[in-house]
């Protein structure tokens, strides 16, 4: 199997050939590389690893996808500054003004500060719509770009409570005011979830044959009740729409899960994107074989004890242990991603060399 096969049977269920493993770089890494290495691309440099291509949107492609698209209400005006790093967005509107700040990646100042402006951001979201557009094009260059060593995904937008406390309220916010001011909180998570099952239809309609929620879900900040009244059900939305089109639902999970995958079991996901173990999560591989099942398809992180901070010798020893045969039936592929930091080549090689010697060992013993 190539690239693409091995991770087509992975997201379908069906059998593959032999372990997969893949990754995902920035400029970080790809420009701290070595010699003529240095500034090469993701794709690339995935190559280069031989490692299965399992590209997020158009991530390091030079193309990315744009359906579906917020538009706010007629009236309402969107104003964004950058000063010395610093994005300041207005949310501009006859009623009142919204504004948010971020430094860099991070968020310094939210949306939603008071209960006025649950009220105000409400009524943004009623009348608030998402415009389809046509990604065929965006997907015909990426898919022309990884040709058969993978497959691209559609990395889609969190669902509400995700986006409430992460970008416009941030955690001691939300859980303040939904608190102080349940009803109005009440209506403000269903306002924007009904929304965003508009999204959910565009985005099962799009190109892409798997499809990835980023929840970056994690009971560090949403409690199993938090989970039970609201993600699952959301999460369980965005699955039902998915499987209507015949598609394959995914979720990324990458934090603590351990405590709600009874939860999580009901939203009838097809997999998990980027569960991680212990000590960084506390999910174990097999733990969510147990609760979620055997056809659960895994994309699991490479824990950072042995990715980033261990010895690069000591990758061989635990990737040994790490692969039960349990987990070498499993519908699981590796992922050591790196994202936003720098990772020495030695330790993708150190990964790579493993995977290799285990795929020789497949062939051996199929006697190919």
């Amino acid at each position: 199997m190539n690239g693409r096969e091995r991770l087509t049977a992975i997201l379908h269920k069906q059998p593959a050939d032999g372990l997969a493993w893949t990754t995902l770089v920035d400029d970080a890494t790809l420009g701290a590389l070595p010699g003529a290495l240095r500034g090469m691309s993701g794709i690339d440099f995935y190559r280069h690893l031989g490692c299965d291509i399992f590209l997020l949107n158009g991530w390091g492609a030079g193309h990315d996808f744009r359906s579906p698209t917020l538009q706010w209400p007629a009236g309402v005006s969107e104003v964004i500054t950058v000063t010395d790093g610093r994005e300041r967005r207005e949310l501009r509107t006859p009623d009142g003004t919204l504004t948010s700040a971020r430094q860099g990646l991070m968020p310094i100042e939210y949306y939603v500060k008071t209960v006025c402006d649950v009220g105000l951001y409400r009524e943004l979201w009623q009348n608030a719509r998402f415009v389809e557009q046509d990604d065929t094009v965006a997907f015909r260059e990426i898919n022309t770009l990884i040709g058969d060593d993978g497959v691209v995904t559609r990395f889609c937008p969190e669902s509400a409570i995700p986006r409430l406390l992460e970008f416009d309220m941030g955690t001691e916010g939300f859980y303040y005011l939904l608190h102080d001011h349940p009803a109005e909180m009440e209506l403000l998570i269903a306002t924007i979830h009904a929304r965003e099952l508009e999204a959910f239809e565009i985005l099962a309609r799009g190109p892409c044959d798997t499809l990835i929620l980023c929840e970056n879900t994690s009971t560090f900040y949403i409690s199993p009740e938090i989970y039970r009244r609201y993600n699952g059900p959301h999460v369980r939305d965005f699955v039902d729409a998915v499987h209507r089109a015949g598609k394959t639902a995914l979720i990324h999970m990458c934090g603590h899960v351990h405590d709600i995958l009874h939860l999580i079991r009901q939203t009838g996901l097809d997999g998990v994107h980027a569960l991680t173990p212990p000590p960084t999560g506390d999910t174990p591989w097999e733990l969510a074989l147990d609760v979620l099942g055997e056809d659960l398809v895994i994309l699991g992180v490479l824990d950072p004890t042995i990715w980033i901070t261990g010895s690069i010798e000591d990758i061989p020893a635990a990737l040994d242990a790490l692969y039960t045969p349990r987990l070498r039936r499993a519908h699981f592929c590796l992922w050591p991603a790196a994202d936003g930091i720098a990772v020495p080549l030695e330790r993708f090689e150190a990964v790579a060399a493993w995977m290799d010697r285990q795929r020789t060992a497949t062939r051996i013993r199929k006697g190919e």
